[in-house]
């Protein structure tokens, strides 16, 4: 689910833009969120040079991690638990997961060993 800088569809400028069905686009006007983007032709306000507006997207696929997790149960033994978690990006949440998290895999592992870890016993 990384972020990926994207640009527009004319050249040299970035007024208008093309949003893919299964992206979401967040529109920065000198380096500041402005507005989320819909899917089809959009207009992004006025750009001079492609240097005011710039795009961020994040897709809204669901992505599939898998976590191996190391542990020891009560009677010594270590065992080898791998976990598959399924994400996707929430329409309302777009935002929160561009400027929000900044290593969206790190922290899921980290959740899914704590929680692995406390149920194993």
């Amino acid at each position: 689910m990384a972020q990926q800088v994207e640009r527009g569809c004319l050249p040299c400028t970035n007024c208008f833009v093309t949003v893919p069905q299964d992206k979401y686009y967040a529109v920065e006007s000198f380096g500041k969120f402005s507005h989320m983007l819909k899917p089809g032709l959009s207009f992004a306000g006025p750009d001079c040079c492609g240097c005011c507006v710039n795009f961020r997207s994040v897709t809204s696929r669901v992505d599939q991690l898998v976590v191996s997790v190391h542990t020891k149960t009560k009677d010594n033994v270590f065992v080898t638990c791998k976990v598959a978690v399924q994400q996707s990006v929430l329409p309302d949440k777009a935002v929160d997961a561009m400027y929000k998290l900044s290593d969206v895999h790190a922290q899921i592992d980290s959740y899914v060993a704590d929680v692995v870890r406390s149920a194993v016993p």
